[in-house]
């Protein structure tokens, strides 16, 4: 199988349960804290090896970050390309979450923004054509990755979160997939973000598709499900699947790491001459496994702990 180079963030998130957001000028008492690891890349590369596939983390880390390396190594994770810079600290987040398992997130980049052109260039040298890269908006760089991994002829997959300005001005036509919420497909697309229904949600993600026809685009819609568009055919809906939440940190990560393996079966079958019909039956039967690993995940604490593996996803898609 082709491998998986996910260039990303790396965090240690500190989660503060408390009765409601804090707001301006307010001293508010958690009643609990606690220490994991975090950053959407990650809990990308987490989700991407308990979904059974391949995958070398590359970013970096701080002298205080040696436990989210040994963590990745520890799930199956090739972290030969994580590189440590002892005198800056690695990127960490302060998150909030409420009893309604909402989150509020304050997050300090650190070592995330240190990786350069050079260090991109240096990390990709080992792939090859076919290959897929995984970039999320969470370190610096992101440009470069895109245009390098394109070069080398790989499958290019972005997920634009966290959703700044320079977001639109990436390649986006030039990439295999992209994997955004509707809060970042409103952005793609300068719209004002407001409550829609099923309907005009969809509608959004078919002007998505024709602004970049050529590419996968998997678009989150919270408790909706997710809306898929895939070159040469109608935009589709997957129902989420109900589940009693407990805590939402990541869910978004879970779904893109099992959607990776989705995509990566249906370009699998592409290479092989399939018809493009049975490749979109795979995809789509596919990412029904990445909606249920990531309703799994809000069940429990925490966002990389909770990522099921792939035979946890699998049997509870049998018991249905």
């Amino acid at each position: 199988m082709s491998r998986v180079l996910n260039i990303g963030s790396l965090n240690i998130d500190y989660v503060y349960q408390v009765p409601h957001f804090l707001r301006g000028g307010e001293t508010l008492a958690a009643y609990r804290r606690a220490v994991h690891i975090g950053g959407k890349g990650l809990n990308q590369s987490v989700a991407l090896a308990r979904a059974g596939l391949k995958v070398s983390h590359a970013g970096m880390v701080g002298s205080d970050g040696g436990f989210l390396k040994a963590f990745l190594a520890n799930e199956g994770v090739d972290t030969s390309l994580v590189k440590v810079l002892e005198n800056e600290p690695s990127g960490h987040t302060f998150i909030q979450v409420i009893p309604e398992a909402e989150n509020a997130i304050l997050y300090y980049p650190g070592t995330n923004v240190r990786l350069t052109r050079s260090f991109v260039k240096e990390v990709i040298e080992g792939f090859c054509q076919g290959d897929a890269l995984l970039v999320q908006n969470e370190t610096s760089a992101v440009r470069d990755a895109i245009e390098l991994g394109l070069e080398k002829g790989m499958r290019v997959i972005l997920n634009p979160s966290p959703f700044d300005r320079q977001a639109p001005l990436y390649p986006l036509n030039r990439l295999s997939a992209l994997v955004l919420n509707e809060t970042e497909a409103e952005g793609l697309l300068a719209m004002e973000k407001a409550e829609k229904t099923l309907e005009e949600q969809l509608a959004m993600v078919e002007e998505l598709g024709r602004r970049y026809p050529d590419t996968v685009l998997l678009v989150t819609l919270g408790s909706r499900g997710v809306a898929v568009k895939q070159p040469g055919f109608a935009v589709e809906h997957l129902p989420a699947f109900r589940v009693h939440a407990v805590d939402t940190t990541g869910a978004g990560d879970t779904f893109t790491g099992y959607a990776v393996r989705a995509l990566m079966r249906a370009w699998k079958l592409e290479e092989q001459g399939i018809a493009a019909e049975r490749r979109h039956a795979v995809l789509m039967e596919g990412l029904k496994f990445a909606a249920m690993a990531a309703a799994m995940s809000v069940t429990k604490a925490g966002s990389a702990e909770s990522i099921p593996t792939f035979d946890d996803v699998d049997t509870a898609i049998l018991s249905l």
